[in-house]
């Protein structure tokens, strides 16, 4: 190992202990700072020892953007705007068990009643900002979810 590689590697490992980052995340730093190094080698050296990991970043992501009350739909786009691959993404979407009540608390305190259409309407564009499907919202706003 050249010198060049061992402080790429140190300086990527410096970076994935302050916060998580995807491969791409972490290949457009490296590529800033060490412009002359094959940045792929150094990812699948991280890869290889489990230092970095897509599906674990993107499961990490995901529950952390559920708990803010997020959407499948949002957390998936966020996903793949990081650089995760869709593969993953869908995959990480389906294996967690997607809990509502961070967002039924949300909404309960922006929405106390829906009397009027247009408050039906607000509640509606709410939710759908959010990342719900149409299903969701329904379920979400009769509270059957």
């Amino acid at each position: 190992m050249n010198s060049n590689f061992k402080s790429a590697i140190s300086h990527a490992l410096r970076l994935i202990s302050l916060r998580d980052y995807t491969e791409k995340e972490l290949q457009d730093k490296l590529s800033l700072k060490f412009q002359n190094l094959n940045i792929e080698k150094v990812l699948d050296y991280l890869r290889k020892n489990g230092y970095i990991s897509d599906y674990k970043v993107a499961f990490n992501y995901a529950i952390s953007k559920m708990e803010k009350g997020w959407g499948r739909r949002k957390i998936k786009a966020y996903l793949l705007k990081k650089g995760i691959s869709k593969e993953i993404a869908e995959q990480v979407l389906i294996e967690i068990e997607f809990d509502y009540s961070f967002i039924k608390k949300d909404f309960e305190k922006k929405f106390q009643t829906l009397q009027t259409k247009k408050e039906k309407e607000r509640a509606f564009r709410f939710l759908q900002q959010r990342g719900f499907t149409y299903t969701e919202i329904i379920n979400i706003i009769s509270g059957k979810i």
